[in-house]
């Protein structure tokens, strides 16, 4: 009996998470506890069947209908709560293969397998991201060349499709319509569009330079698509895949190979084996069982937890006005790390003085092209060092010696010397913005091609070196055999 009601209720409670998200999200862990704790000591299917009448909730609710342009907070808290549930099932399939797999090279190999096709997925889905929003950009800048009504631009874009990018542009379309501006209108109607270009549209429509800005957002977007486009000198995967198989082997062989070694020179010959063995023999012993545990949990963190932050990030947009927690923290620690200040300053001046050009170009004031630069997606660190120049220039200091007193560089300051480049300002600002920009592409190409050589190097002197340790101890003992017949 109770497992027909537990059916019961589990058919009742799909229907309404389609119908009525609210209520069934909040009273499905209840209803499916109680029928828990009834069927406890009487009925064994209805306990099995219980949790899945929240289990069933949550993925209705998830997929339920709503307006398509803003998620209510039932369906955000479906979603949510259905990544955590698919996350802890994942954990737990990890944990339990990994532990079935260990010394089972098939399973390894499989293993291997999986997180390859993952990998693969998860890069697909990050070019698809980039080529869906090249797109609307493309689209709507191209509308906006041919001066047309940009709403039946878009309609006209969208029309006689139903995919993905067509359901985008009707949706900024349908915003738009109804008076929002575009950045607004992209940001309801396209969510996942990366946060530089919504910043850039938005502060491109504050001085009415918004077909420059979105032909300048174009051009970066292509720049991008160029760089990922060029063959790369090592995939990403190679030396993760390397050091795997390295350290798979390593251990099977110095947890039944080696030790034989070791007892036949031990007894036989009374020596010891070689100094590399010996090293790497101790590196095993204190990965796998004198602090296995800790290497464990290190494991664990970046698998179960690092990883999939990171991954989140990758596909989350960044929110410039309001930084999210992690992109405060990765702005602080990029910003404060040797190599990646570099890039970080280059990339954030490549923007601000591009926005500046079409600021002064437009008439405005240096203290209110400053401002504008402030809704930028930039460095949060560097963000700071414009609020700190803002202030100066407010309060009447010297614009270029500002620039320097808020350790912008040199270049803007030099922008905005009126001593030795007056009137050139706009000219300046945009050999500053070409160089910039050519300077980034170049040292990020140049440290690609730089570091994934040097990256082998150090993998193949770490395999070279574990081969030497594995079959040193063998001619050891065969010269230590031939030596005692033939003395």
């Amino acid at each position: 009996m109770l497992e027909v009601i537990a059916i019961i209720v589990l058919v009742v409670y799909a229907y309404l998470g389609l119908k009525k998200p609210a209520i069934a999200l909040v009273t499905s862990p209840f209803i499916a506890l109680s029928i828990f704790i009834t069927a406890e000591a009487e009925s064994a299917g209805a306990m099995v069947i219980a949790p899945f009448i929240f289990f069933a909730t949550v993925i209705t609710v998830s997929i339920s209908k709503r307006d398509p342009d803003t998620e209510r907070w039932p369906q955000i808290w479906a979603k949510w709560l259905l990544l955590i549930i698919l996350f802890l099932l994942f954990s737990v399939t990890f944990v339990v293969a990994f532990q079935f797999v260990a010394f089972q090279s098939i399973g390894i190999f499989v293993l291997i397998f999986s997180i390859i096709l993952v990998s693969f997925a998860i890069a697909y889905n990050l070019t698809e991201q980039h080529a869906t929003a090249a797109y609307i950009i493309s689209t709507i800048g191209a509308s906006m060349r041919q001066n047309l009504p940009l709403p039946m631009a878009l309609e006209s874009a969208a029309s006689g499709r139903s995919d993905r990018r067509s359901i985008i542009l009707q949706k900024i379309k349908k915003w738009l319509v109804q008076g929002y501006s575009l950045s607004e209108s992209i940001k309801r109607g396209y969510p996942k569009c990366p946060g530089h270009a919504v910043a850039m549209i938005a502060a491109a429509e504050h001085i009415n330079q918004l077909p420059l800005a979105i032909g300048a957002i174009e051009a970066d977007m292509v720049a991008k698509a160029d760089n990922r486009r060029r063959i790369n000198p090592v995939h990403p995967l190679y030396p993760v895949i390397v050091i795997f198989f390295m350290f798979f082997i390593l251990f099977l062989m110095m947890t039944f190979v080696i030790p034989s070694f070791k007892t036949v020179l031990e007894e036989m010959i009374h020596g010891r084996l070689p100094l590399a063995t010996r090293v790497v023999l101790g590196i095993t012993s204190f990965i796998w069982y004198d602090y296995g545990w800790l290497i464990g949990c290190v494991f664990a963190l970046i698998v179960l937890f690092i990883i999939p932050v990171s991954i989140y990030v990758r596909f989350r947009p960044r929110r410039p006005q309001q930084p999210y927690l992690l992109s405060s923290i990765s702005d602080y620690i990029k910003w404060h790390l040797p190599i990646l200040h570099w890039f970080e300053k280059n990339y954030s001046m490549v923007h601000v003085v591009e926005l500046m050009r079409l600021s002064l170009n437009a008439g405005y004031t240096v203290d209110d092209t400053i401002k504008n630069t402030l809704e930028l997606d930039v460095n949060n660190c560097f963000r700071k060092r414009l609020e700190d120049w803002l202030v100066r220039v407010k309060r009447g200091d010297n614009i270029s010696t500002s620039a320097r007193a808020s350790k912008l560089g040199p270049a803007l300051a030099w922008a905005f010397d009126e001593q030795v480049n007056q009137g050139n300002t706009l000219s300046i600002l945009e050999t500053i913005e070409s160089f910039y920009r050519t300077n980034y592409n170049y040292y990020v190409n140049l440290a690609r091609f730089i570091i994934w050589p040097c990256i082998t190097l150090i993998m193949g002197a770490m395999v070279g070196f574990v081969v030497y340790a594995i079959f040193i101890p063998g001619i050891t003992v065969i010269d230590s055999l031939t030596g005692s017949v033939y003395p």
